[in-house]
């Protein structure tokens, strides 16, 4: 028996109008669900097959996917493609054309046998490597005439067609999906406008960037009625420049809201051209840059303001140091300045943190970056500033280490002109081949503000002040002192009233002074002698009445280079676990906890000592804690004697705006104030495997934060 009839016959005739449906059909199909639907219904009809089924190639499997037949077939089953026929067709992209299924050793018995099919043609789709099968199936065994294969390869090739069609259109899809996805993260408007029509074309986003309703038409003259009166002229001045240079257009600028809002958008777009480079328009984006603005306004504020509390609270330093000068009020001064700096450090610590974490995940684009790094910068500086109060204050114990002391003079010339008053001139001189010095930084300054206030007294009405410094190799040994060595020199020299042989001999005697009763502690000259003592090295006097002074401090040369400084790294990682922060200060509490969860803990947070020790008793886990020192009822020392006898494995870190930490022992970790995160990162490094802690007893601070 043969299968099919010939294209003279009315059936022939019926299939051949069946398959131009199909065609027309696939023809239009805009997705792989409409092609599978259009076999589905009418490649049976095309055929005049008993039954199709239509077979998606799925990896190593040939999926059934549907069917249109007299009896069931395997509509939803998945069968290996090297033991199926619709596999054999696919692989070796050829039709199979097969009189009776129990005579090929190709066709799956086990499979078939509860099935009508006793003859098939089974068609490959897709070219150069099919992707899919078409298979028309007949009750009976017989053979197939040509017409009826041509048929279903032609009805095949349309379906290789019309899939690959659809394929093409989902990845266009995807990708426009992709787009708008991308645009709407990153808030992005698109936008196009067309000069020669004047027809502005703007999403949705766009609309809304510039307080529109995205429903309503938005057009180039809304657009331009937007746009900030103070802005609009050089706003077009740039967008003509951008279509006549081809540069891109790239502004910001302020807009008006029809609620009477002042926003800013940010607009980036390049100018579109034909193919003789006439400019057609501008295609671009708009972002609205307001809470940046306002945050770079705010952070500029909060620089400023804590420039004017550090001179404030510097001025009120001075003011207090006049009215202290007699020996026994030392002690009080560095306490005052003690309590000012912690403040500070408290102040700072949220200040830098926040700055440290935004400058390190790269918020906005490079504008934004220096900003931020500006204001990061400023911030520093405070913190040095602070630091030099501290060393002032006697607050820092000596770190003897290799000194850059042309940096160290270049960083204290600001506050020494402050110190020395307008009616005197510095000058500073400083050798080129400067060697570094072993000293410690910190006390180094504390010396040089101190000569340099008793050269300002020696100059009621005012003189020259120099600040020198030099490379000396003593060979012999003088008689001020000096040992052979090799010596950086710095020489404070004024234009002073001088000192005669009697002064000079005296002059670093402790509280000798030549200044009126309650005008100086004559601690000065006598500090700065036992620091260069203590370093191993000299102090020298030349002066003599009426030609000035001039001090030096003779230092040894450090045999090493200091050890650079790397910048904090973008991320830093190997961390996790859960660690309780506790901090009574709400808003370096909160700082600290999104350094802690960048570097990524999990943390647990508590006002307080007591809410601290209620959380250890209640957590399932806790890996550390990170506490501060200074908080009422509980320091942090005190808490960390609590944490010992609950769990004495337990690390803690202790956080102090001291830093000195005053009242810590020797052995506890801690971390001074103000901090960035790659600080901290370092301090919880340290401690992760930190000993056994013992029960501690350790002298506490009374002070109240």
């Amino acid at each position: 028996m043969t299968h099919g009839s010939s294209s003279a016959d009315p059936d022939a005739s019926g299939a051949q109008s069946f398959l131009i449906e199909a065609s027309e059909r696939l023809a239009a199909a805009r997705s792989m669900a409409e092609v599978v639907d259009v076999l589905r219904r009418t490649a049976r009809s095309a055929i005049g097959a008993e039954g199709i089924a239509i077979i998606l190639k799925d990896g190593d499997l040939c999926h059934y996917v549907a069917e249109d037949a007299i009896g069931p077939l395997w509509s939803g089953k998945r069968f290996p493609a090297d033991s199926c026929v619709s596999g054999w067709a696919m692989r070796h992209a050829r039709t199979v054309a097969i009189a009776d299924i129990e005579r090929d050793d190709r066709v799956p018995q086990d499979a078939y046998r509860p099935t009508f099919v006793r003859s098939l043609v089974m068609a490959p789709i897709g070219r150069p490597a099919p992707v899919a099968a078409l298979g028309a199936y007949w009750s009976q065994a017989g053979e197939h005439d040509q017409a009826t294969i041509a048929r279903l390869e032609s009805l095949a090739h349309l379906s290789g067609i019309a899939i690959e069609n659809a394929r093409l259109i989902h990845e266009m899809e995807e990708s426009e999906r992709h787009r708008e996805l991308i645009l709407a993260a990153g808030r992005m408007g698109s936008w196009t406008f067309d000069t020669a029509t004047g027809v502005l074309d703007a999403s949705g986003l766009c609309r809304r960037n510039f307080g529109r309703d995205p429903a309503l038409p938005f057009s180039y003259a809304d657009l331009q009625a937007a746009i900030h009166p103070e802005d609009r002229d050089w706003v077009n001045t740039a967008i003509r420049d951008s279509l006549t240079s081809g540069r891109d257009y790239d502004v910001e600028y302020r807009v008006m809201t029809p609620d009477g809002e002042v926003r800013w958008i940010a607009v980036r777009a390049q100018p579109t051209r034909l193919a003789d480079g006439t400019a057609t328009g501008l295609a671009g984006i708009s972002i609205d840059v307001t809470d940046r603005r306002r945050m770079e306004d705010a952070l500029r504020t909060s620089a400023a303001t804590l420039e004017h509390l550090v001179e404030e609270r510097t001025r009120e330093l001075v003011r207090t140091q006049d009215a202290l000068r007699q020996s026994q009020k030392l002690e009080a001064m560095g306490q005052l300045t003690g309590g000012v700096a912690h403040d500070f450090n408290n102040l700072l610590t949220p200040i830098i943190g926040s700055l440290d974490l935004l400058h390190r995940r790269q918020v906005g684009g490079e504008r934004e970056q220096r900003l931020i790094s500006g204001a990061l910068d400023s911030a520093d500086r405070a913190r040095t500033l602070v630091q030099r109060l501290l060393a002032f204050a006697r607050r820092q114990p000596l770190k003897p280490e290799p000194v850059d002391l042309s940096m160290l003079i270049l960083g204290m010339a600001e506050l020494i002109g402050t110190t020395l008053g307008p009616q005197v001139q510095v000058r500073l001189d400083l050798a080129a081949d400067l060697p570094f010095a072993q000293a410690d930084a910190h006390q180094v300054e504390m010396a040089l503000l101190n000569l340099a206030v008793n050269s300002r007294d020696a100059m009621p009405a005012g003189g020259e002040f120099t600040l020198s410094a030099r490379c000396v190799e003593q060979t012999e040994t003088p008689a001020e002192g000096v040992t052979p060595g090799r010596y950086a020199v710095v020489c404070v020299t004024d234009t002073g009233t001088g000192m005669d042989a009697e002064t000079r001999r005296r002059a670093i005697e402790p509280f000798f002074s030549t200044k009126g009763v309650g005008q100086g502690t004559g601690l000065g000259l006598s500090m700065a002698h036992g620091l260069a003592l203590q370093l191993g090295g000299a102090l020298t006097i030349d002066s003599a009445p009426g030609q000035g002074a001039s001090i030096a401090l003779w230092l040894p040369v450090s045999e090493q280079s200091p050890v650079a400084t790397l910048g904090a790294p973008a991320r830093q990682g190997g961390f996790s676990g859960t660690v309780l922060l506790v901090d009574d200060e709400d808003v370096v509490r909160a700082s600290t906890a999104d350094m802690l969860a960048d570097l990524g803990f999990d943390v647990l947070e508590a006002r307080s000592g007591g809410e601290a020790v209620e959380h250890l008793r209640q957590a399932d886990h806790i890996d550390l804690v990170v506490t501060d020192h200074i908080m009422p009822h509980m320091t942090g020392v005190e808490l960390a004697q609590e944490i010992a006898l609950i769990n004495p494995t337990l690390p803690v870190l202790i956080v102090s705006g001291y830093s000195d930490a005053v009242g810590l022992a020797a052995g506890l970790p801690r971390l001074g104030k103000p901090f960035r995160q790659a600080d901290l990162a370092a301090a919880l490094a340290s401690i992760r495997h930190h000993p056994l802690f013992a029960p501690l007893s350790i002298a506490t601070e009374t002070r109240a934060d």
